[in-house]
């Protein structure tokens, strides 16, 4: 036979891959403590019995509320850093671009400075939205 298929004293017996073949009354295992010792279908030797996998649990109804007020303090605080940042001493006088006049100067167009406000302004109406549309999920 192929494929790792052997017959050994009349009983077909897997060699290739770790497994049971039932052939007649014999059933050979490579978890068998002895070859062909099984009695009918069933042979004696470890058994591998893994309980059933669990469902998840839901998050606890307090975690998801924690968890919205972190995001959402989270979002507004990022979004008022990025409206006000650009429009003070802290953005025009940064120490870390004086080796880069270039960026510097494109930093301090008013666009610029509009456009990161703008996206601050975004991110405060992220924060917003999240907390009025939460909904408790049921479960707990």
């Amino acid at each position: 036979m192929s494929d790792g298929w052997q017959i050994t004293n009349g009983v077909v017996v897997q060699s290739r891959y770790m497994g049971a073949v039932f052939a007649g009354a014999h059933l050979v295992s490579y978890f068998s403590e002895a070859p062909g010792a099984g009695i009918g279908p069933v042979a004696s030797g470890p058994v591998l019995v893994m309980p059933p996998a669990k469902e998840p649990r839901p998050p606890h109804r307090w975690l998801q509320r924690l968890l919205l007020v972190v995001k959402v303090l989270f979002f507004l605080e990022i979004g008022i850093v990025l409206v006000v940042v650009p429009w003070t001493r802290l953005w025009t006088e940064n120490s870390l671009l004086l080796g880069f006049p270039a960026v510097k100067e494109f930093l301090n167009y008013n666009f610029v400075r509009g456009l990161v406000s703008g996206l601050g302004l975004v991110d405060i109406w992220m924060g917003v939205a999240e907390a009025v549309t939460y909904r408790e999920k049921s479960g707990n």
